[in-house]
């Protein structure tokens, strides 16, 4: 069996040798219609090429995610490709900025969705972004929030839209909370990005304000965000008072085409058997 109960906490799972020998802990999660192996961690002693192939063969067809530097180069060395290196961060609230003053004619709207919005963050997301180009399934992702409350509903107070003059929307902070794929319970800035016709006059600054003060009035102790190396908006986050909380290293592994892809529940359902 591939994947059994982790015997001292039944919320983690263990990826295990034919042998039986227990490779690495992990949680499964579904992400958006994505099977997620996360947190892996290597159990002691266990040599990393070992992992990596029984990684690529139980969990084939599931996004990986790591905090462990070796376990991705293991996965990278056997022909794989480093999907994303980002860290997690937390804001605790304990300090929170004041409002950002916005020029004349500007606003934060509701939070929503619409095809302005939608055509600014393509834009934003552009060639090179290191969180990749915006695709037509992340508008379906995001209007799934709104519509149906999948996978998370939005938190009102902690998002918004940016305004401009026109009444057009120009950018967005998204968030939710408290979401499920944390062991903390924190609020998380899911979105947040700024048409390029509205860059370089601080609306990245005012929207991540808005988010912290509105989790704040939600109730919730902290806010948390993912930030991909490489992204000029790590400055913005480290200057707001949030600190790194953990690595998160994310290899796609390939589904043969011979089997169906793995998936969270799927894999659930083995456990004990």
């Amino acid at each position: 069996m591939p994947v059994r109960p982790h015997p001292e906490d039944p919320a983690d799972s263990l990826l295990v040798a034919d042998d039986g020998t227990a490779l690495a802990r992990m949680r499964l999660r579904d992400d958006a219609g994505t099977s997620v192996a996360a947190e892996v961690r290597p159990e002691a002693g266990t040599a990393l090429s070992r992992l990596a192939e029984q990684a690529r063969r139980d969990l084939a067809g599931c996004r990986l995610e790591t905090p462990d530097e070796g376990v991705a180069a293991a996965l990278v060395a056997g022909g794989l490709t480093l999907h994303r290196a980002a860290t997690d961060m937390r804001h605790d609230l304990a300090e929170v900025p004041p409002p950002v003053a916005l020029p004349a004619g500007w606003s934060l709207g509701s939070p929503g969705w619409d095809d302005e919005l939608a055509e600014g963050l393509a834009a934003a997301y552009g060639p090179g972004h290191p969180d990749g180009s915006w695709l037509a399934s992340d508008t379906d992702e995001v209007r799934a929030m709104f519509d149906r409350g999948e996978p998370v509903p939005p938190l009102p107070p902690a998002s918004a839209r940016l305004v401009d003059p026109d009444g057009r929307s120009a950018g967005h902070v998204l968030c939710a909370g408290p979401v499920p794929w944390t062991e903390d319970v924190c609020a998380w800035v899911l979105n947040l990005a700024v048409a390029p016709r509205a860059q370089g006059c601080g609306f990245g600054r005012a929207l991540l304000t808005h988010a912290l003060r509105g989790a704040r009035e939600a109730g919730l102790p902290a806010v948390g965000l993912s930030v991909a190396d490489g992204n000029p908006a790590r400055r913005m986050y480290d200057s707001a008072g949030f600190r790194p909380y953990t690595r998160v290293l994310s290899v796609l592994l390939p589904a043969p085409a011979d089997r169906p892809v793995a998936t969270a529940a799927g894999l659930s359902g083995q456990l004990g058997g």
